[in-house]
């Protein structure tokens, strides 16, 4: 079923995927700032639930795969910092 919306001229437009658009700009801004991948973690948990929205407004799968890979690379780019600094902490003391 697809979810249509008609404006004031009488024209119909497509609902946007919105959770997918705002997991994918998170994943992306992840990439930049990290926070040991905890942004990362945001975005997948956006860009997934927007996968799942993607039945209902028939749009947005794109973006929410792509959101999906980022945060995930994201995700894991951090946990190695994590490991980084305590190892490089740990041979410090």
């Amino acid at each position: 079923m697809e979810e249509k919306n008609e404006n004031l001229n009488g024209n119909v437009q497509k609902s946007t995927n919105g959770l997918a658009i705002a997991g994918f700009v998170v994943s992306l801004v992840s990439l930049f700032i990290n926070f040991w991948g905890i942004v990362g973690l945001v975005g997948t948990i956006l860009s997934a639930v927007g996968l799942s929205h993607v039945k209902k407004t028939n749009s947005g799968k794109g973006l929410a795969i792509a959101g999906l890979v980022i945060g995930i690379i994201s995700i894991v780019y951090g946990i190695y910092v994590i490991i980084f600094l305590a190892n490089t902490i740990s041979a410090l003391l």
